[in-house]
């Protein structure tokens, strides 16, 4: 019984020596890389093996929002071998990583998906594994900044270009791409630009002449209501993307002029209504497209716009909240005047619904 207990003692001692010299010869090191945005990148990392063998691990990560300290999501690698000397880890040869989520979700939850918006605190740990048992061999976190490969994109009115309407259009290119945002929203400024100043300075120091919060669609018309515009003077505008409530990118700062003329008001604004109903064709402004959905819950959709005859002109991807939806697509030099065009989105079963319109 003695000599038993003799001999297990002496594998336990071996096991721990083993255990504690793991410690001191494994190493993770986080490789530099540019803007991440993929789940994919969070695994680029090497390994350090300075024992003179050939060990199995799996390598775990954790990514938590620095904000909230609330894991996003956590990831585990399939067993891999670590040879001695310094290993790059080559995601082909840890895959399958199972993945697991935190509160919240995330929009993107496919296997090599985007990442949310925000930053985070990611860890790493190395689990070396011998018979049955695993034990931690080395750690390291760093922090990271997840952001939007593009930012809005300003499209309406152009730089440095003359408005004569009271109450302009502002259009802007979402960012990109949409899958890293669960709930885009935009916040737009407008301020004016005095004499001297820079347009950076002007959208910074001075007073918005207009702002809004949490728009769903990537327009703007300049409200008749409060502060107007007025003729020969010089504005800023700016477009601010969030997820939510949480910041996510701004877009570069624009000028605008009005003429010297008096403005006018542009006429009232007409919707063209998709509900599967509506025949007919109506005659609209050449500058941007404005419609009517009611939407049965919140979701994305793709809006096609074609020509009388099929052709697609272009492919919008839109954000719907549930019930109506106000929807304004600006209309680049591809639409010509006295032309019949179709708008086409397509409903949660799958089914097309379209209306029919003219430029002016």
């Amino acid at each position: 019984m003695q000599k038993h207990f003799s001999k297990g003692s002496l594998l336990l001692a071996v096991l721990l020596s083993s255990v504690m010299l793991a410690r001191g010869q494994f190493n993770i090191s986080i490789l530099p890389t540019g803007g991440i945005y993929l789940k994919s990148q969070l695994w680029n990392v090497s390994v350090s093996n300075t024992s003179t063998v050939t060990v199995e691990a799996t390598l775990h990560l954790d990514l938590k929002d620095i904000q909230t300290r609330q894991t996003v999501l956590s990831g585990q690698s399939a067993p891999f071998r670590v040879p001695p000397g310094v290993k790059k880890i080559q995601l082909s040869a840890i895959e399958p990583i199972v993945y697991s989520y935190g509160p919240g979700g995330m929009a993107d939850r496919s296997s090599n998906g985007t990442l949310p918006i925000g930053k985070y605190q990611v860890c790493y740990q190395l689990m070396w594994t011998y018979g049955e048992n695993q034990t931690a061999a080395a750690d390291d976190c760093d922090e990271i900044e997840v952001e939007p490969l593009s930012p809005p994109l300003l499209t309406m009115p152009e730089n440095d270009s003359i408005v004569d309407r009271a109450n302009p259009h502002f259009t802007w290119v979402p960012p990109a791409p949409l899958s890293m945002f669960g709930d885009l929203q935009y916040d737009v400024l407008i301020s004016p630009l005095f004499e001297g100043q820079s347009i950076t300075d002007a959208i910074q120091q001075n007073l918005p002449m207009q702002q809004a919060a949490g728009l769903q669609q990537p327009f703007f018309s300049y409200p008749l209501q409060g502060p107007q515009l007025e003729t020969g003077k010089r504005y800023v505008w700016q477009i601010i993307a969030r997820d939510g409530p949480r910041y996510a990118v701004k877009s570069e700062v624009w000028s605008f002029r009005t003429g010297d003329k008096p403005l006018t008001d542009g006429g009232n604004l007409v919707y063209l209504v998709l509900d599967g109903k509506t025949t007919g064709k109506e005659t609209i402004e050449p500058d941007v497209l404005h419609l009517k959905y009611t939407s049965s819950a919140a979701r994305k959709a793709v809006l096609l716009l074609k020509t009388a005859d099929g052709k697609m002109i272009t492919k919008t991807t839109l954000s719907l909240r549930e019930g109506d939806n106000y929807l304004h697509i600006p209309l680049s030099g591809k639409f010509e005047s006295k032309q019949t065009y179709t708008a086409a989105l397509q409903e949660p079963d799958g089914s097309m619904i379209g209306v029919s319109f003219m430029i002016k």
